[in-house]
């Protein structure tokens, strides 16, 4: 069974890469999109996955 956390990396990931080619496409900038394809393949689905877990052990009464 894939776990949760499993499941927002891979949709991050795989939503980071038109994303890139997005911000590419429309500023021109390497730098720029190489910033975007970090911020949504690696720092958004940590962010999500931290809310989720405080979320899930506020909801259990921890």
């Amino acid at each position: 069974m894939v776990s949760r956390q499993t499941l927002v990396v891979t949709a991050f990931v795989l939503a980071a890469l038109p994303a890139a080619y997005l911000v590419e496409a429309a500023s021109g900038q390497f730098t720029l999109s190489f910033l975007a394809l970090l911020a949504v393949g690696v720092g958004a689905p940590s962010l999500v996955n931290d809310y989720l877990d405080r979320h899930e052990s506020d909801g259990n009464g921890v």
